[in-house]
């Protein structure tokens, strides 16, 4: 331990000694290692490039985001909602239940035809179509941005500050929650995300913040609508929810030191913090701001805080004193406070940690991880970097210690082998669902735990060996891929760079020569899976019965396509 902690603070940034260095590594090595952590693996020939830039240098242009992204910009223009505002979103985007309901009151019909004439003159889409734009973009965006490490933590955030696209009133929120405040504060501090996603839209829905409201016998601000809202609607009352996942999940952690009093002064602290009005927002709220619009406080992306919905009276939280009288301001001085406790810091520390080291960290790095996140006041770029130069990063036990998950698993693959997306959606969302990562899916608020674990069962690995010849022959549809060519080692090196190979290849010589193990192969979705109603294309079910009797079939596979299936299915491959 106490040498773990030496030997990271004389590998601070300046040393003129190399990081990998200590741990025997040679610059191939590095680069590749840092590659399958600090981006969605590598594509042909990157890690030659990596070392022939220096690592150093391509980490800081990764945190500065330095590099050319047109070609990503480019493929990203095939889903017309990321180019709308999120009130534009809100008008295109439609459930079903609403789309009939304006059609019935513009035309006085619900006639199917008749529906999907207005649709088309107004120009209005489903909610279903918003949702597949915002799976497809994300694993567009995976493949082809050059901004690797921006996505990697975007990714991590959106896990950490987890909504689900199963929560309804959320669901339409998620590609601006994404877009508009995970992404640009990705590789930013941390204080500044919390208090952005704290106000979002997706996040007030999903914990059911934006239904919190004081008391009815609480004081308020303002008492002018106070008998308007204490109507038939919805009661009058506080919201836990959000309050006990900021403190649980999003910073203390569930050791940190707080009571359930702490837990409902925090949600006294957070009312009146809600959406605007709008189709989602409630019409009686809607009329009352439209009333009396000095009473409401706008923010962005729809987010407004409301005096005459919050408790003014005093607060005390974790032993600090918030006294009467205040307003919106409180609750930014509370998300601040939470944002710089040290529980905060050693529970992101950790969080880091096993992300980017090993799901197991010791204790001398989270430490000293704990001390970076405090002195920087929370900045994602100077976590990263001090990962970068720690020891354990470099050391044998974080080698290829962690197992890629889905989302990963999937691109890494497609990346390797200098593959492009065909269409601008492809099945790439389904697979990914069917390994056991349902994209913008997690139901529960904690995101999905960042351990082999979670994603290594019997029944996804069949997926994953599926999904490696389904890739390899060409048939994961909207994906084109280029296969190396040449003997097994050659397709291997190009395929694994950096890693060694005499002993992975053992068992991969073994699966060729099984016949027995290329008939077990399907190399197509199953019938369920193609006719997702989240994210699958639409089939009929004489088209599925077909599809799945086809799939059932023994499959034939070139010897390439054999190479490169076994190679992408075997353990060595799908660490990172």
């Amino acid at each position: 331990m106490k040498r773990y902690a030496l030997l990271f603070l004389l590998a601070a940034p300046g040393y003129a000694r190399a990081p990998y260095e200590g741990a025997t590594l040679n610059s191939y090595q590095a680069a590749a290692h840092m590659l399958s952590r600090f981006s969605y693996g590598a594509t042909p020939g990157q890690v030659e490039a990596v070392v022939h830039q220096g690592l150093d240098r391509w980490l800081d242009a990764q945190l500065q985001m330095r590099d050319d992204d047109s070609v990503c910009r480019q493929a990203l223009q095939a889903y017309p909602a990321l180019g709308m505002d999120l009130e534009t979103m809100d008008r295109t985007y439609l459930a079903g239940p609403q789309l009939k309901k304006m059609a019935r009151v513009a035309q006085s019909t619900t006639n199917r035809q008749a529906l999907q004439q207005y649709v088309r003159q107004n120009n209005l889409h489903t909610e279903r179509e918003l949702l597949r734009q915002t799976l497809a973009q994300k694993v567009t965006r995976a493949v082809y941005t050059k901004n690797q490490l921006q996505e990697v933590m975007t990714d991590f955030w959106f896990n950490h500050f987890n909504v689900s696209r199963t929560s309804g009133p959320a669901r339409p929120y998620i590609l601006s929650y994404e877009r508009d405040v995970i992404r640009p504060n990705s590789l930013g501090n941390f204080s500044t995300l919390l208090a952005a996603t704290a106000k979002h839209p997706a996040m007030l829905f999903y914990l059911n913040n934006a239904q919190s409201m004081a008391a009815a016998d609480a004081p308020r601000l303002s008492q002018f609508a106070l008998r308007q809202m204490q109507g038939k609607q919805r009661p009058m009352g506080l919201n836990e929810n959000y309050a006990r996942e900021l403190m649980e999940l999003h910073t203390l952690g569930v050791d940190g030191g707080y009571s359930q009093k702490d837990v409902t002064e925090v949600a006294r602290v957070l009312t009146g913090w809600s959406v605007a009005g709008g189709r989602r927002g409630g019409n009686r709220l809607e009329r009352l701001m439209q009333q009396y619009p000095d009473q409401v406080q706008p923010g962005e992306n729809g987010f407004i805080f409301l005096p005459f919905l919050h408790d003014s009276g005093a607060k005390t939280i974790l032993g600090s004193h918030f006294p009467a009288g205040q307003g919106m301001s409180e609750g930014e001085r509370l998300l601040d406070m939470l944002a710089r406790d040290p529980h905060t810091a050693r529970r992101m520390a950790r969080k880091f940690a096993i992300r980017f080291i090993s799901d197991e960290p010791d204790e001398a790095t989270v430490t000293q991880l704990g001390r970076v996140f405090v002195s920087s006041g929370g900045s994602s770029q100077a976590m990263l970097k001090a990962i970068y130069h720690s020891p354990a990063f470099w050391s044998p036990q974080s080698l290829r210690a962690k197992v890629k998950n889905p989302l990963e698993y999937t691109v890494s693959s497609v990346r390797i082998l200098g593959g492009q997306l065909q269409t601008p959606e492809t099945q790439l969302p389904l697979w990914i669902e069917r390994m056991g990562e349902n994209l913008y899916g997690c139901v529960p608020p904690t995101g999905y735990p960042d351990k082999t674990e979670q994603w290594i069962s019997s029944g996804t690995l069949v997926y994953r060996v599926n999904f490696a010849f389904a890739l390899a022959s060409n048939r994961v549809k909207g994906v084109a891929v280029p296969l190396p060519q040449g003997q097994l080692e050659k397709v291997a090196a190009a395929v694994m760079p950096g890693r060694p190979l005499d002993q992975a290849l053992t068992p991969v010589r073994k699966t060729l020569t099984n016949d027995k193990f290329f008939e077990s192969v399907r190399p197509t979705l199953p019938p369920s899976a193609e006719m997702s109603s989240d994210a699958g294309g639409e089939m009929t079910r004489s088209k599925a019965k077909e599809k799945g009797m086809k799939s059932d079939m023994p499959q034939k596979f070139s010897q390439s396509q054999k190479v490169v299936g076994v190679l992408l299915s075997c353990p060595e491959f799908q660490r990172r």
